[in-house]
């Protein structure tokens, strides 16, 4: 599906050798963005070789982006790195109202706690830079005189398009509706190269400590794998760095390869790594894989277990979102992982299970693919509906200071003036359509648009009153407010709503 709206996209701004027009990918990590990146690339270079492909994450910084973005016609790029580049788009409006094609890639993301405001937003402010793009009438010489000189009037004009891709939701409608899609599709298991069979494995209870019982789950996996692997390639995806190193370590002592290794093969991949617990590992017909390793490193365990060198991989999640290497059986060992003192143990979340499940199954290589989710007792009955898909996504947009920092960006661009102008802009994400549905899990009790416009007001009001206490904003008699050097600051900055406050409170001449 991506693949066909880009290449008609991209064809259509490369015609003449001239792009005037740009398309943006959003996924949700680097892993992933260089993985369509290569191959697009590949893929793209058959339509036109002169079609630039660029990944533009965290490691750059946003004044050099500005420059890639207009070389480039495809933007391959994370949510938190294009909500840092869009910040200042009145400075780039030009550049950024050239996007008519937005790729969005797991976009049920939104529903995430800590990243979906962020993602939210973004989608948001995209379609305020189209607006902005369109109705002003920009002369030649402005244009000329921006950081991408090759747009054309008609193009930045003309309406943004915004394709999204998520796993299987109650609420795909709504987020039709966010993204002003007219159409939504939905494809079930029916639609898969190779269909999937999927087991939840209960270990036992937890007890008193969560600890200890992920630990015991290593004692499980070489009986699933002997039962479920029937010799073929098989992954086994854990939750930290450490934990697949000290697993594939583990199992290169222990566990007999199903089949006969190619020896050969094996010390060959082993002698160009200098990681000792890798080799020994490779020499075994295992390996592990994860962020820990040097690229180098990463790509001789990827070419080993492509070349079907492996019997079995022991990774971490990055790997399901972003290297393209099925295997027959997927084994997940266990649901939740550890987030640090602060967080605890949290459970895995059902979009990041989906895709490390979807791994399963090769196609061209195998008739069927099975995954086995490894879990305790209790979470058995939970994890067996899986395939049915995730839970309705709900805005994240209300929680902690996220609105008041979102607001905060727009009233920096000079988008939002007063609070009505605040609401205006709420009307344009997900949140106001999950308020209507669902109003009272955001806390509102009743529904009707008036009953919604001044809850909605209410808190627009409620921010606004904040950003003017950290004298962000300069609030007028006639209710309106324009944005002072803390406001721009706070946005072009990344500062948060409670640091900005600390920095304000700090003494000053």
């Amino acid at each position: 599906l991506f693949a066909s709206k880009l290449n008609g996209q991209s064809q259509r701004g490369v015609s003449g050798g001239v792009c005037s027009v740009k398309v943006v990918y959003i996924a949700p990590n680097k892993a992933l963005c260089d993985e369509r990146q290569q191959d697009w690339s590949k893929r793209l270079a058959h339509i036109d070789r002169g079609i630039v492909c660029t990944t533009i994450t965290g490691d750059d910084n946003a004044t050099s982006s500005y420059g890639e973005i207009a070389k480039a016609h495809l933007i391959l790029t994370t949510p938190e790195k294009w909500d840092s580049i869009t910040r200042r788009w009145n400075d780039y409006v030009v550049l950024l109202g050239s996007v008519k094609l937005m790729l969005v890639d797991e976009v049920h993301m939104i529903g995430e706690q800590g990243r979906g405001s962020c993602l939210e937003s973004v989608i948001s402010r995209m379609k305020t830079i189209q607006r902005a793009a369109s109705c002003r009438m920009l002369s030649s010489y402005e244009i000329a005189s921006s950081s991408f000189k090759q747009a054309q009037q008609n193009d930045l004009a003309s309406n943004m398009r915004i394709v999204a891709v998520s796993a299987t939701l109650p609420n795909l409608g709504q987020l039709a509706s966010f993204v002003e899609s007219g159409e939504a599709y939905v494809f079930d298991d029916s639609f898969r190269p190779v269909p999937l069979t999927i087991y939840v494995q209960a270990c036992g209870h937890i007890g008193k400590n969560r600890y200890l019982f992920d630990k015991s789950l290593d004692q499980h996996v070489p009986s699933i794998l002997k039962r479920f692997s029937s010799g073929r390639p098989a992954i086994v995806f854990c939750h930290s760095k450490k934990e697949t190193e000290a697993l594939a370590t583990e199992l290169s002592k222990s566990y007999t390869a199903p089949t006969k290794l190619n020896d050969s093969a094996l010390r060959k991949f082993a002698g160009q790594t200098n990681t000792a617990s890798l080799q020994m590992c490779l020499l075994r017909g295992i390996a592990f894989h994860n962020a820990g390793l040097d690229a180098s490193d990463r790509r001789i365990v990827e070419e080993a277990f492509t070349s079907g060198s492996l019997f079995c991989l022991c990774a971490t999640s990055t790997l399901a979102m972003g290297v393209n290497l099925p295997a027959f059986l997927v084994v997940i060992k266990g649901t939740s992982a550890y987030r640090g003192a602060a967080n605890g143990h949290q459970d895995i979340d059902m979009g990041t299970l989906l895709q490390m499940v979807g791994r399963a199954g090769r196609p061209g290589f195998d008739k069927s693919g099975t995954a086995v989710i490894m879990t305790d007792s209790l979470s058995k009955t939970r994890y067996e509906n899986i395939s049915q898909g995730l839970k309705v996504v709900e805005s994240h947009l209300l929680d902690g200071n996220n609105l008041t920092e979102c607001l905060n960006i727009e009233i920096s661009q000079g988008v939002i003036a007063c609070a009505e102008e605040a609401v205006d802009w709420i009307k344009h994400s997900l949140l106001f359509h999950r308020v209507q549905s669902n109003p009272l899990y955001y806390g509102l009790r009743g529904r009707g648009d008036d009953i919604i416009h001044s809850f909605l007001l209410a808190k627009c009001e409620d921010s606004i009153t904040k950003l003017s206490k950290i004298r962000a904003i300069t609030e007028q008699e006639d209710g309106t407010f324009s944005p002072d050097a803390a406001s721009h600051i706070m946005s072009r900055n990344f500062i948060d709503f409670e640091t900005m406050k600390a920095i304000v409170k700090l003494p000053h001449d």
